[in-house]
């Protein structure tokens, strides 16, 4: 039997065209799931399709995926996956990549795009900290709240201070902010203007 599974990572994505491409392909059957694929995600109907105890494959059946990010994230969770199935006489297909592993050239193919995904994902996530690494040496804000209040508005209120009988309250009124914050922010500006 050709099992197809079909998977998107959210409630609002659409299953059909990858239901469609496993349909096409010849699967028997296509279980469909909305769940994510990351780490330690709960993706119950890929645990019953694929468990080792009572699961839905047996021995000569093939699963088939249209893409290998359906089934996993990392190479070794992939490699992992692999074996599983191997030892259980599983075979896999992996339609977008031409990929079925019931043959040697499969396999092998298999392992090679899964290396080349896993260094893709490891490139993305360098490049990423290596940018903000870099913002964070200019000196430029990384994550967190964005402020809520502006330059202009934590100046009016020191000219506010200096220059009116206002009370605290009422100036944090005028520029639109809180009293302690207002206080804070014009503390934190004549601490770096004395710098």
């Amino acid at each position: 039997m050709d099992v197809g599974y079909a998977r998107v990572s959210s409630e609002k994505q659409d299953l059909r065209r990858q239901v469609d491409e496993l349909t096409a392909a010849g699967c028997d059957r296509v279980v469909e799931e909305k769940a994510s694929g990351k780490h330690g995600a709960k993706r119950p109907k890929w645990e019953e399709l694929i468990s080792a105890d009572g699961g839905q494959l047996r021995p000569g059946d093939r699963l088939s995926v249209v893409e290998l990010s359906r089934l996993g994230r990392s190479t070794s969770q992939l490699s992992a996956l692999l074996q599983d199935l191997e030892d259980r006489g599983v075979g896999l297909r992996i339609l977008n990549l031409g990929i079925d592993t019931s043959t040697p050239a499969g396999k092998l193919i298999f392992t090679v795009v899964a290396g080349v995904a896993q260094m893709e994902r490891d490139l993305i996530a360098e490049r990423t900290k290596s940018a903000l690494d870099a913002k964070r040496r200019r000196g430029e804000r990384v994550g967190g709240r964005k402020p809520t209040h502006t330059p202009e508005q934590v100046a009016r209120a020191m000219r506010l201070f200096d220059t009116t009988e206002l009370t605290g309250q009422e100036i944090a009124n005028a520029v639109g902010m809180s009293r302690s914050r207002m206080y804070a922010l014009i503390a934190r500006e004549k601490v770096a203007q004395e710098a």
